[in-house]
């Protein structure tokens, strides 16, 4: 199955044609129609009427189209920010997932949308995922709190994200430097 079908020219009643399809039952059947909301958006069509039906899609255990949706919602987030607000909890809910994959993808695109009101929501789990067992988690809360910097450093500096990135950065250096001593007095007794 070619992907060029999915950027084909708009015909008429194609909105409403996945609006239906975006509400559709069948998992397979909705993912084709977020596909087919991406393809338009990324030739330059405005599909922003579409913006609660996809989100609407985002609970969903389908990493693919979790991704997509993600993708749709950093693009519209901005023009759209009181419908934005409604991805909150699903962001939030994801971030405490058990997979780590889901769990860094939510606060990456919480972070890399730039709306104000959504700032606010993505503190908790910002601190969360800092403190994260997984490595990429924490990895990509760092990289989130520089992106939430640039949008509201006072947010930043009264959340404590600095101190905490400091105190994570010093630890590790610490770890490092015990691992390189042991590392060199096992191979000079050698």
């Amino acid at each position: 199955m070619a992907d060029s079908k999915y950027f084909s020219t708009t015909k008429k009643g194609e909105i409403h044609e996945l609006k239906e399809e975006l509400a559709s039952l069948d998992r397979p059947k909705k993912k084709e129609a977020v596909k087919k909301v991406i393809a338009a958006m990324t030739v330059g069509k405005d599909v922003s009427m579409l913006f609660p039906h996809v989100v609407n899609c985002m609970q969903t255990e389908d990493l693919e189209l979790k991704k997509l949706v993600y993708l749709y919602l950093i693009n519209y987030a901005k023009t759209q920010p009181d419908l934005a607000i409604m991805a909150v909890n699903t962001f939030v809910k994801d971030s405490q997932e058990p997979n780590p994959l889901i769990r860094a993808l939510a606060v990456r695109t919480m972070g890399c949308i730039r709306v104000d009101k959504i700032t606010e929501y993505l503190c908790d789990p910002l601190q969360r995922c800092l403190k994260d067992d997984d490595p990429y988690v924490r990895k990509t809360a760092a990289v989130c709190v520089a992106k939430l910097f640039d949008i509201n450093p006072e947010l930043v500096e009264d959340r404590g994200f600095l101190d905490m990135l400091r105190v994570r950065s010093s630890s590790w250096a610490g770890r490092l430097g015990a691992a390189a001593a042991k590392g060199s007095s096992s191979s000079s007794s050698a």
